[in-house]
Parts: C-alpha cells; structure tokens; sequence
C-alpha cells in the first residue's frame, strides 16, 4: 500500500468564512517539496483518494476544493472528466507555459464547469491567455514587496477574476491584503494567534479561561463540574446536544448534565467542556474550532498507538494548542492561568517530551512538512491513517459548536 499524506489547509473569504481547502496530497515522507516527488502519480493519488477511496465530501463537505494539476493532466482534460466540476478548482502550477495545448485544454475544462487558479501567480505578459480564461489568482505574497502586489493587484483587477493571497502570516499582512480588496485568504496567520505584546486579557476571555481552569482542575469532582456546566444555558445545551449525538457513542438518551457525566466520566466531559467553552468565547472561525479538534484527536491516537500512558494528556495538549489562535493571546500568557502539568506545559511551549513528539508530528502533518513527520515506531501509512481519522472525526463533531 503506497503511504500517502493528506493536508487540507482551509482558504477564507473577506467575512472569515470557509470558502474551500487546499487538497495536498503526498506520496514522499522525506520532503514538502513537490518537486523532488513525481508530480505525475501525487496528482493521480489526490484524485484516486478524493473520488474513490476516501471521498470528496469526507474531505471537504460542501466547500471547494483546490487540486494542483500537472502539465500532463492538463495536456489530457479527459482524464478529470468523472470529478465533479461544480466542486473542484483547478490549479495550475507557475512552471506550466501557456503552450497553445495547455490554453485549449483550460478552455475546455472551464466549458465542463470547473474552476481554473493560476498558482503562485508572477506577472508576466506571456501569461496573460492564462489569466483571460482564470476564475482566481492565487499571489504568493512572500516572493513580492508590498509595492510589487500593489502593482499586481492595480493590474489584475482590470479582469473579471478573483484573488487569492497565499502565505498570510500575521495580522499587520492580513490587514494590508483586505485593504487591496483580495477576495480570499490562506496562510497560517489563521491558525496561529495575532500576537499583541502588552495586552491585558478582556473580561469576557478571562471568564472563559476560569472556565477552562477550573473544569480542568485534577481536583475537581463530578456534581461540581455538573454545576459549571448546568450555570451556562448555551454551554449545558451544547454539552447535552454532544452527548445525544450518535458520534459520542452513547446507546442511552440522556436529560440531565450530572447523568452525562457519570456515563461519559470525568476526562472525556472535561474535554468536551473546554472545547467548547473556547469556542462560544471566540469570535474566531468555527474551523478554528475544528483545527483544535483534529489536533487533539490525531495527539490522542498517536499516543494510543504506541501503547502510551495517558491519552487524555496528548488529547489537552492537541487541544490547547490552539489556545492562542483562539484568545488572541500568546501561548506562554494564557498557559499560566490553567492548571497543566509541567510535561504537557513543556510539550505546548517547546514541544519537548513525548506529548511534545506527537504535537510536533501532528503539526508537520497539518502544514505538509513532511520532512518533519515522525512518531516513534509508526509508519508513514499508520501516520497518514491517523490523521485522516482525527479529521473525520473532527468533522462529525463540527456541529457541536
């Protein structure tokens, strides 16, 4: 069986609202780069694992879905023909020339109904057959100055397309890139925190993370626990809707929050308490949400797969992660405030120790680097299988939030 990675990063609009995600798929372990791997049988894969073995809709639901496509699918638009084109988005790569070949290839594939990008777009007047038949540009905002996407974008919008800034990393880009008028955003500004120094936390964050803090008290007992939940209506119906969803693998009905924790047990409900805590506390993304999960759950197997102690330890330090995105806060700041081990602590600061192994290897898998995916003793395939099951199941709980 060939190992194959599966990166999905999500691509916003101007309301920070997911409007698809970026498919990326792998078939070498050893590097990110795309261009050290055939292109030829990465593409084959993305479009066997979306279509036949995983599912488009497990990938992505109802969103688009962005596909890199090499010269040679290019030059053969029959060989995408069964994909659904309402869905798919088409990119094509910097390195392919607008041979009279390619253009009639595009042509024909827009007529199907797909969407054509041009990927990691450089102005030059050669191109311009590929941006008259382009639905989006997509502008890798690291290889311009700011005064050369100026001049991008003045150009660019003369024509009936959208445009994509990719590599957002922080908020001073993000800011600046809506001011320009893109019409969509990818990067890992939006799952990493704006970092702001010298900001004192806001009323509303501080009772969300006493929340957090004391539902995860070692200490704490199940009727006190049920009373932090029962004080919040919003909190207590989310918890009960969780609980009466088939994904949390309850055979019984139940009416009350002390019942769901003593069937759940202490551990599982004060995960599920602190997710979602976060989440009503944040005017974030929902996907944000759905980021922590994937996290959590990809630590917790990973743990689980190597025969670990403490599973719930890699699911909080999977979940926390994400604390900044969420609060706006750096990670050191907000960690002091919540009672954490000093391994999970060192795990989330410095991703040191084992808990600080499986977060780093889920992270790699989140932002493709391959080169850095490793967990012990697991295989590339065992690895791949754990994320892709740690997404299903982020998923399935998405309507939790």
């Amino acid at each position: 069986m060939a190992d194959i990675f599966i990166g999905r990063q999500p691509i916003f609009d101007q309301n920070m609202n997911v409007f698809a995600y970026e498919l990326l798929f792998r078939n070498d372990g050893k590097s990110s780069d795309a261009r050290v791997i055939d292109g030829d049988s990465a593409t084959s894969q993305v479009l066997m694992n979306c279509f036949v073995d995983i599912g488009l809709e497990n990938l992505v639901g109802s969103n688009k879905a962005f596909i890199n496509l090499t010269k040679t699918f290019l030059s053969n638009p029959d060989l995408i023909l069964l994909a659904p084109a309402d869905q798919l988005v088409l990119e094509v790569l910097e390195d392919i020339e607008p041979t009279d070949e390619i253009i009639n290839a595009l042509t024909l594939l827009k007529k199907r109904g797909f969407t054509i990008a041009l990927d990691d777009f450089i102005y030059d007047s050669k191109f311009d057959p590929f941006i008259v038949i382009s639905d989006i540009i997509k502008i890798d905002i690291t290889a311009l100055n700011n005064e050369e996407i100026i001049k991008h974008v003045k150009k660019l919008k003369s024509y009936n397309l959208k445009l994509l800034a990719e590599k957002v990393e922080t908020y001073e880009e993000f800011e600046f890139l809506k001011e320009l008028n893109f019409d969509y955003f990818q990067g890992y500004f939006f799952s990493k925190p704006k970092v702001i120094t010298a900001k004192s936390i806001s009323p509303n964050q501080l009772a969300v993370l006493n929340l957090v803090a004391r539902v995860n008290d070692p200490e704490v007992e199940v009727d006190e626990l049920s009373k932090i939940i029962s004080t919040d209506v919003s909190l207590s119906h989310k918890v009960l809707k969780f609980i009466n969803s088939p994904v949390s693998g309850l055979r019984t009905k139940v009416d009350s929050i002390q019942q769901a924790v003593v069937l759940l047990g202490l551990s599982t409900i004060k995960n599920w308490v602190t997710i979602m805590a976060l989440a009503a506390g944040s005017t974030k993304p929902v996907e944000l949400g759905t980021t922590a999960l994937v996290r959590a759950r990809c630590c917790e197997l990973l743990g689980k797969s190597m025969g670990l102690a403490k599973p719930d330890s890699f699911f909080t330090v999977g979940l926390f992660s994400s604390l900044d995105a969420m609060m706006d806060q750096p990670l050191d700041v907000l960690l002091k405030e919540l009672p954490l081990s000093e391994d999970s602590m060192s795990a989330l600061l410095e991703q040191k120790g084992i808990f600080g192994e499986a977060l780093n290897c889920t992270l790699s898998m989140e932002r493709n680097d391959f080169g850095l995916v490793s967990f012990g003793e697991l295989g590339l395939t065992e690895l791949s299988d754990i994320y892709l099951q740690a997404i299903h199941w982020a998923d399935g709980l998405s309507d939790s939030f």
